[in-house]
């Protein structure tokens, strides 16, 4: 990357000149974009999606923007990447906003942050790590006062923004910024024709201040993008704002398969249209097409998203509700995903004591108890002591699964290769969507007891 930084707004082009046939051309690229984007959270589906579709089409030459060459309707070429970089992605809340709809771009991205999200992508190795922050994470705001981390943007903008992130995460550096307008995401998700989710438990709640009225029942529902808005912000059962965060990940991947079927390829002018209007970034063009090169190399096993670990604030704690930040573990998770590494943490990972000190929750998908206290046993056999039954905070256990899943929510690898040993077998996923509490969370599925049936009938004489 060249040492300059140019903004790069989407809101100048409002009239973009799109070549359909070159979109086409590129739809490859652009799947391999929205699986990426899709398995990151709702504001970075919106936000790099935007970048990469626009990067995929010419747009309107204009006088602000230094990344054409001086033929009209070309640009820069792809800026290959050498060094890890590290995005951060705002999806911004103007629900509340007083003027309605009627806000003017820079108003749109300047409130609070309903979304927080610090992306590294790492050429070397073709890997993407998604680290995502709860909006309601304790932080002291430099320059300013003790606060939760989504109020950063609307008091600064994106320099407090930027500067509350790094300091929370030990002074990471953040060398570009993606900020999203979340009211695009209805018009997003409409122009895509909505999409079914299985919506695990009934969900209900009403407040007028933020223009919601949310009233679901559990099963599979096809919702438009105003309901699938509603979904992905509910926020009042036992887990709040870490709730959202894991629906933002079941969503997405609902919209990442809507997204790539034939179907969609003649909405993508006016998707573009959507992402172009709801869009502020400081990537440049050729940094764009960089990325999408680097992309077409991704595979789901390099995509590891992970949460900010931590508990939630005890409630004679503080006047406010919070998220407070677990450092030992957040340290772990910059180590091994942000390549910032310390002497602590490679101290903790080595100790002959870690697997019995790491917590593991089964959660058993079927109605084969006697499945539950098999893994337990295997489990305990291989030294993980501390183990936890419940289905209690963990979607995916509340519906049937036939496959066994193996969730690192912390990210701990080893441990989680080490369950899957135990147990014999298991996809493991690093993803924010087990339970809070635990390291590794199981979901078990009906393959484990047919794995097992399947060595019996292996052994001599059976």
């Amino acid at each position: 990357m060249g040492s300059e930084i140019k903004k790069y707004n989407f809101f100048l082009y409002k009239k973009p000149l799109i070549k359909k046939q070159y979109i086409l051309g590129k739809l490859e690229k652009l799947k391999c974009v929205v699986f990426f984007s899709g398995l990151a959270s709702f504001s970075s589906a919106l936000g790099m999606m935007s970048a990469l579709l626009l990067a995929a089409a010419p747009l309107q030459k204009n006088q602000s923007s230094s990344l054409y060459s001086n033929n009209y309707g070309s640009y820069n070429s792809p800026i290959t990447f050498q060094e890890p970089i590290n995005v951060l992605v705002l999806g911004i809340d103007n629900s509340g906003h007083p003027h309605s709809s009627k806000f003017t771009p820079s108003e749109a991205i300047s409130g609070n942050s309903d979304t927080i999200l610090l992306l590294r992508i790492i050429p070397a190795t073709h890997q993407i790590n998604v680290l995502s922050i709860p909006r309601d994470t304790r932080v002291k705001l430099p320059g300013k006062s003790t606060n939760k981390i989504n109020d950063a943007n609307a008091k600064g903008g994106i320099y407090l923004a930027q500067k509350a992130v790094s300091k929370l995460l030990s002074d990471i550096p953040i060398h570009r910024y993606v900020r999203v307008d979340t009211q695009g995401f209805i018009s997003f998700a409409d122009a895509l024709g909505g999409v079914e989710i299985n919506i695990p438990k009934p969900m209900r709640y009403v407040d007028q201040t933020q223009k919601l009225d949310i009233n679901f029942s559990a099963g599979i529902q096809k919702l438009n993008g105003k309901h699938l808005q509603e979904y992905v912000r509910f926020r009042h059962d036992d887990l709040g704002d870490i709730g959202r965060v894991q629906r933002q990940e079941v969503v997405l991947k609902s919209l990442l398969e809507k997204f790539v079927q034939p179907t969609t390829w003649g909405k993508l002018p006016k998707l573009l249209q959507v992402i172009q209007e709801n869009v502020d970034t400081d990537i440049s063009l050729g940094e764009m097409l960089g990325i999408a090169q680097f992309l077409t190399h991704i595979d789901k096993q390099h995509i590891n998203v992970l949460m900010l670990p931590g508990r939630f604030s005890r409630p004679n704690e503080y006047t406010l509700s919070y998220w407070i930040a677990d450092t030992d573990n957040t340290a772990a998770i910059l180590a091994d995903y942000f390549d910032t590494r310390s002497r602590k943490v490679d101290a903790i990972e080595d100790s002959p004591a870690h697997l019995s000190n790491l917590k593991l929750t089964v959660a058993n998908t079927t109605d084969e108890e006697e499945q539950t206290k098999q893994v337990l046993r295997l489990l305990e056999k291989q030294g993980f002591k501390n183990n936890l039954i419940t289905k209690s905070g963990i979607d995916a256990a509340n519906q049937p699964s036939v496959k066994t899943l193996i969730i690192a929510q912390k990210g701990n690898l080893k441990a989680a290769k080490a369950v899957k040993n135990a147990i014999g077998i298991g996809e493991i996923q690093v993803a924010s969507t087990g339970d809070i509490n635990s390291d590794i969370t199981v979901v078990l599925g009906s393959d484990f007891a047919e794995s097992k049936k399947n060595s019996v009938k292996k052994l001599p004489g059976i």
